[in-house]
Order: structure tokens, then C-alpha cells, then sequence
């Protein structure tokens, strides 16, 4: 073993221990608590309790959705671990290992610059970057995006076509857009530093059984033919995979149940494709507006405050404009060429699902990931270069680089995830009751006991997604009629509306009645709201509310949980019975 694998292998160790003892510091209030998860593991995870008790979420059109729509490999993945955990909590054990994954390329991509002070600074700041914990935190589809993407950098800059490929095959079953950006690079990759090899390839040249072809812009190697372009082609046969395991699950195999993804012309207009409604989607950002965002979200401690928000700017401008004025030849940049492939199939594929708006899913995905990549990566070589202009490279390994550890810990604390523990009580009531029981209420109330208390739920906020037709005119219908008879006066159409739709509980929080929240605050996003408050105008007499009239059987911290018998003729589906062509 020579010296120099010695040392990086002492590296490689720091970053393993860093990147570990950063998430469990991170998330150490998910470790101890099965109560705090990420918010989104409650519309893409929960069902799959299924695996662990057949019984549950039975005849569910959200849990049908939901499964619909979470990647093949995702649940592969968490469906073997079922076998000894609950899926819920393993959320957090696969963010961890996603995590530390994610900077152990982060640490391989950075010696391509030569220099392992850089590849630990480029981990350092992955570590003050909160966005890439936040898209990590619950281990769901997004959280594969970064540690894939990374890793297909990481083989791409040494090269490696048949290692970036098999990240891509791994893309293509975990996350799909991922897959989409990485086959445009690999397009383009391939394009500029393969296309004279494989067009003299294609002519016939042979020159003495063997051409050489231009040197390669990665590695500075001559290219050899005629075997090469054949031997390129057999690595991206994982790729080809990757394609045809696409096509498959969303093309083949595409479930018809749920329709078609709504089009720009059917979201103009409508408010719930606005800010105002579940999920920004219309007027699609800017180009330039969407890098400002991007670039402020990863700000260092700007969730402490205003002023720890700009005083960590002003050190990251500092920092750049130094590096900029000290910068030598000492640092290979050439090592930022991989980069150039991936912002400018970034370009294009956003450009391409801006005019096929929602069909290769929201626009700014195609470049938050690859941009946050770049930034982490650029600032860290701004750092670098700082460190050796201001003569501090003696202390900067462990010293300087602990610290930063020190300071990625804390701003990562808590990060992506959230404590649901209030209302526990409750999630326990409502776990005793039968496995088939169909549960409503405010919605947002309702993922948790969907998650929690692994019982059906008549509609959720996390499950109310507005681009998928006709799941969405579902959804909307119920959401009108849950909130008709939530904030109605007349008893008889509260008993209506559960006999209608299979209701056996209702959930009733005192929080959703008082005036000042029905008169000013956010009661639920539009076109919900706005009809709620026309509905419910001055009247102060709610039917859920009348104690004489229907007596909560739990009542704890402003939650009521009142009763109802189901009166569904026998044998109907009670999760489809209002819409039965779904």
C-alpha cells in the first residue's frame, strides 16, 4: 500500500465519521421519536405498512394513488426491509445512508481536483448546504436524486462510462427525472468526446489495425480503435435498461385508473395551480429567477434569522471575490469540464419540460439538483483557494475542516423533518379501532392518522394532488363535501354525509372554529378557503360542535373524535363508493 492510498483512506474515514455523526446530530430527535418524520413520508410511505399487516389500507383510492406514483425501486427497497422494520421508521435509517453516500462521492468527485484538502472542503460544505438533507430527509423517490446524480459525476469525470451507466440503470428505478437529465449528459458527453472515434469507426479507418483518435478531455488519453467505440456501446447497456425499465413503468404498464396529467391549458385560470393552491405550478418561474431562488435556499444559517442569513452571504461573497483575485494554476479547473455537460443538458431539459409543462414532470427539478451540485462544489474551491491565499493550509486540516463539520451539524439540525407528537393520544385511540374503518376530518390532521394510526382516510392534504386527472376531480369533489358538512349547522347533513361516503369517525378540532381563523387565518389552500369563509359567513353554531347532539367518544388537547355507523349497502367499496369509476 503506498503513502498516498494511506492518506486517502484517512480521508476517506473522516468523511465516512463526519458525514454519520452530522445526520444522527442532525436528526437525532427522529432517532429517538417515531412521531418526528419528514412531512412527505406521509402521502409516499405510509401505505406500505400493507407489507407488514395485509389488512390495512383495504379498498383506498389514496393508497392506490400513492402507490401508484412512488418508483418501483423505492419500493423494492422498502418492501425487503419490512421484513424487520417498520417502513415508516426505516425512513430515517436509509436518509442516513443516503446521506453519508451522497458525501463519500461528493469526497471522490472532489480529487479530481488533485487535491484532498479540496475533496474534504467540497464535503464540509455539503454539509451547510441544508437543501441537500432536506430533499434526502424521509428517504423517499427525491432522496436518491443527489447521492445517483453525484455518483454519476463522480464516474463520468474519471471517464468510467460503464460505472455513470449503471447509475443511470439505478436512476431509471428510483428516480426518473434524474434519469432523463443523466441520459441527456451522457448524450452530449459521449457527442463531444467519442463522436470523431466513432465516425471514423463507422467510415471503416483502420490504420495498422488500430487508429488514434484525439485525446480524450477528461482523462488526456489517446483514444484506440477499432475495438473502443465497440466496447463503449456494450457500457451503456445498463443505460439501455434503464430506458427500457422506463418505458415499462410509465408507458407500458401505466396505470389507467387514474388519467392523464392535467395540461397548460387546463391549469390556466385556476387558482389551485398558484401560489394560493397546493403546489406552485402555474406561472411557470424564469430562467434567471429560478437561479436566484436556488442559490438563496442553500444560504447558511438563514433559518436562524434575517442577520445569520446575510452575514452568511456577505463571508460566501468575501470569500468568491478573494478566491477570484488569489486563484493560481495550482488547482486543476479543468476538473469543473463535467460540469459544463450536465448544466447544459440542465438547459435543455428544462427548457423542453417548460413547453411540455407537468409530462417530464416541474420545469426547475431539471436544474435545482445539478446547480446545487455546482454551487457546493464551486464554493468549496473558493474556500480552498482562501485558505491557501491567506497561508492557513497547515491548520486547515482537521482544524478548519472539524469546524466546518461542527457548523454543517448544527445548520442541518432538524432539517427536513417534523415532530407530529401532539396529538399522539389520538392516534392511538384511532389504532384501536377495526382495521377497515374509514376515518375523516381536517385534512391536515388526516396524514397523520393515516400514518400513525393506520387507518383509511377520507381525504388528506398530502394526497390532494392537483395534476392528475381525473384522481384530482375526486379529490376535489370530496374536499367540497367533507368541508360542507365539517362546517355545516344542521346535524342531519353531518349523519348524511358520513352515511354517503362510509364515514365511522370524524375527527373535529375545536382549533378549526374559531373566529379568528375562519375570519383571517389560513383555514386551507384555495379554491378550498375562499368558498369555506363565503359558506360559513357570520354563523357561530356548528352541528359538530353540539355536545347534546353528537357526543365525542375521546375528547383530549381541542380534538373530538365523533361516531358514526357506516350504512353502506353490503358489498360496495367504501373507499370508491361516491365515484365508482374509479
Amino acid at each position: 500500500m503506498t503513502k498516498e492510498t494511506r492518506i486517502h483512506r484517512v480521508y476517506l474515514l473522516y468523511v465516512l465519521v463526519a458525514a454519520l455523526g452530522v445526520f444522527v446530530f442532525a436528526h437525532r430527535e427522529a432517532i429517538k421519536s417515531p412521531y418526528v418524520i419528514n412531512d412527505d413520508v406521509r402521502q409516499q410511505i405510509y401505505w406500505m405498512n400493507q407489507w407488514q399487516d395485509n389488512e390495512l389500507y383495504q379498498d383506498d383510492i389514496l393508497t392506490q394513488y400513492a402507490r401508484n406514483y412512488v418508483p418501483w425501486g423505492v419500493q423494492a427497497i422498502y418492501w425487503a426491509a419490512s421484513h424487520v422494520i417498520d417502513p415508516v421508521q426505516f425512513t430515517k435509517v436509509l436518509a442516513g445512508l443516503l446521506f453519508v453516500v451522497t458525501a463519500v462521492f461528493f469526497f471522490g468527485l472532489g480529487l479530481e481536483f488533485r487535491d484532498d484538502l479540496t475533496a474534504i472542503l467540497i464535503v464540509c460544505v455539503f454539509f451547510l448546504f441544508g437543501h441537500f438533507l432536506w430533499r434526502i430527509s424521509g428517504g423517499l423517490a427525491r432522496g436518491f436524486a443527489y447521492p445517483l446524480l453525484v455518483g454519476y459525476l463522480f464516474f463520468l469525470a474519471r471517464n468510467n462510462l460503464l460505472g455513470a451507466s449503471v447509475m443511470m440503470l439505478l436512476q431509471s428505478l428510483f428516480i426518473p427525472y434524474i434519469f432523463l437529465l443523466c441520459m441527456v449528459t451522457h448524450v452530449i458527453f459521449i457527442f463531444h468526446n467519442k463522436g470523431r472515434t466513432f465516425l471514423n469507426w463507422m467510415k471503416g479507418n483502420r490504420l495498422s489495425g488500430a487508429f488514434q483518435g484525439p485525446e480524450n478531455a477528461v482523462t488526456n488519453e489517446p483514444e484506440v480503435t477499432p475495438t473502443r467505440p465497440l466496447i463503449m456501446l456494450l457500457t451503456t447497456i445498463p443505460a439501455g435498461v434503464g430506458l427500457f425499465m422506463m418505458a415499462l413503468r410509465y408507458v407500458i404498464f401505466k396505470s389507467p385508473v387514474f388519467g392523464e396529467l392535467v395540461t397548460r391549458a387546463e391549469m390556466a385560470g385556476k387558482i389551485e395551480y398558484t401560489t394560493a393552491g397546493r403546489f406552485e405550478i402555474m406561472p411557470a418561474p424564469s430562467f434567471f429567477s429560478g437561479l436566484i431562488r436556488l442559490w438563496e435556499i442553500n444560504l447558511p444559517f438563514r433559518e436562524w434569522g434575517p442577520v445569520a442569513g446575510c452575514i452568511s452571504a456577505v463571508i460566501l461573497v468575501v470569500a468568491v471575490v478573494y478566491a477570484c483575485t488569489k486563484y493560481k494554476e495550482s488547482l486543476p479547473l479543468k476538473s469543473f469540464r463535467v460540469f459544463a455537460y450536465l448544466l447544459a443538458a440542465s438547459v435543455l431539459v428544462y427548457i423542453l419540460s417548460q413547453v411540455f409543462l407537468m409530462k417530464l414532470f416541474v420545469p426547475w427539478r431539471y436544474m435545482e439538483f445539478s446547480l446545487n451540485i455546482f454551487f457546493c462544489v464551486a464554493t468549496a474551491i473558493c474556500i480552498r483557494i482562501a485558505i491557501e491565499g491567506l497561508g492557513l493550509r497547515r491548520i486547515a486540516f482537521p482544524l478548519l475542516t472539524t469546524l466546518l463539520v461542527l457548523l454543517g451539524a448544527l445548520r442541518l439540525n432538524n432539517v427536513g423533518i417534523y415532530d407530529y407528537s401532539d396529538h399522539a393520544p389520538l392516534y392511538r385511540f384511532l389504532e384501536t379501532t377495526p382495521k377497515n374503518t374509514l376515518i375523516s376530518g381536517h385534512p391536515d390532521i388526516m396524514d397523520n392518522v393515516l400514518t400513525f394510526s393506520h387507518r383509511r382516510a377520507f381525504i388528506t392534504y398530502e394526497l390532494s394532488h392537483t395534476w392528475v386527472k381525473p384522481y384530482w376531480a375526486v379529490i376535489k369533489a370530496r374536499t367540497f363535501d367533507l368541508f360542507r358538512a365539517y362546517y355545516s349547522e344542521d346535524p342531519e347533513e353531518v349523519r348524511e354525509f358520513c352515511r354517503r361516503n362510509g364515514i365511522s369517525y370524524l375527527v373535529v378540532s375545536e382549533e378549526d372554529f374559531k373566529r379568528e381563523r375562519l375570519m383571517e387565518g389560513e383555514i386551507y389552500f384555495e379554491p378550498f378557503g375562499s368558498h369555506i369563509r363565503d359558506y360559513v359567513g357570520s354563523r357561530s353554531r356548528f352541528a359538530v360542535l353540539d355536545m347534546q347532539v353528537f357526543p365525542p367518544v375521546y375528547h383530549k388537547d381541542g380534538i373530538r373524535v365523533l361516531k358514526f355507523r357506516s350504512l353502506l349497502p353490503s358489498g360496495e367499496k367504501i373507499g370508491n363508493s361516491a365515484h365508482p369509476s374509479l
